[in-house]
């Protein structure tokens, strides 16, 4: 039983974004396409926060990105301007899904 939490708050007008997500609900497809970017992103080992690599911007967006596989959770707080690369994708599917189906 895998779940993800995802929560991006700031930005220009503050809009804010919370989605709890049970793997075990989505279709298989939506599952392993989700458990592949977790792979990919090592996410494991991602510092709970990372160090920016970017300046930072005033108005960017903050994340945090929690997975709880039922044997190990782990929580990255990240922004815009700290975000590791290995994450984007992650982060990007996650707001998609939350846009798209709320």
């Amino acid at each position: 039983m895998t779940t993800i939490t995802f929560e991006r708050t700031g930005g220009v007008v503050g809009n804010n974004l919370h989605l709890d997500l049970d793997l075990n609900t989505l279709s298989e497809d939506e599952a392993q396409h989700l458990l592949k970017l977790i792979e990919e992103a090592d996410f494991f080992r991602i510092p709970e926060h990372p160090a920016p690599t970017l300046q930072f911007t005033p108005d960017e967006f903050n994340y945090a990105v929690t997975v709880d596989t039922g044997d190990t959770t782990h929580t990255v707080r990240t922004s815009d301007s700290t975000m590791p690369k290995e994450l984007q994708l992650l982060t990007k599917e996650l707001t998609m899904m939350k846009i798209l189906h709320g």
